[in-house]
């Protein structure tokens, strides 16, 4: 009886290729080594999931061990260009194959805009839009607090309300109103830390006569 013993084998394919965010482009294929993805500036981190073609390969992605149909640790991104490198090696330890994936996370935006304001008390007038900078509204003399809840456009930016830290979304905490003028300020910061847009409030109790002042400040 002669028994035939197969060589090796040398097949060190992908048969797949995943990102826990992005799209690769072009589209995986098998015989398409190099590829590029872009995610966004709040995504600090990704994993990859490859799939080797054949069951005996084995399969690095960095640098280290993965496995095969199995998703990575999370892979830091910094901001721009981050090259991962997922390279194969065939069963017969010779045959190898490297994919490499150019990932662009976008850099921090500049976006200190809100994309909306809402007060505890009263109306604002026009209703509230980005590109609007300036509303009226009245509130009575009876109105002895107000609360502003603003939400950012940009999600990674910060807001302060007359100098207190407000989480977007969130309530401001309550804010006094004395009889006549009341000057209020919410300030946003984009997640680039550099672009700056105050908002002025110069609320009236007790007439009309409320406006909002959007000067943007960019340094």
């Amino acid at each position: 009886v002669t028994v035939t013993r197969a060589a090796p084998s040398g097949n060190a394919d992908l048969s797949n290729l995943v990102l826990s965010s992005g799209t690769l482009t072009p589209p995986f294929a098998a015989g398409t080594s190099v590829y590029a993805a872009t995610v966004a500036n709040i995504v600090a981190s990704i994993t990859v999931t490859p799939t080797v073609a054949d069951a005996t390969a084995t399969v690095k992605v960095n640098g280290a061990t993965g496995t095969s149909g199995n998703a990575t640790l999370p892979i830091f991104l910094s901001f721009g260009a981050n090259l991962i490198t997922t390279t194969v090696t065939a069963q017969d330890n010779t045959t190898t194959k490297t994919y490499t994936v150019t990932v662009t996370r976008s850099a921090l935006s500049g976006n200190a805009d809100l994309s909306s304001l809402i007060l505890s008390k009263g109306t604002l007038t026009p209703g509230f839009a980005s590109a609007t900078t300036s509303y009226t509204a009245t509130e009575a003399m009876t109105v002895t607090s107000i609360i502003i809840t603003p939400t950012v456009t940009s999600a990674g930016a910060t807001i302060k309300v007359n100098g207190t830290t407000v989480a977007s979304g969130n309530g401001s905490p309550s804010i006094p109103l004395n009889p006549g003028t009341n000057t209020l300020t919410v300030v946003v910061t984009a997640p680039d830390g550099v672009t700056i847009k105050p908002y002025t409030f110069r609320v009236m109790r007790g007439a009309s006569g409320f406006k909002l002042y959007l000067p943007l400040i960019k340094r």
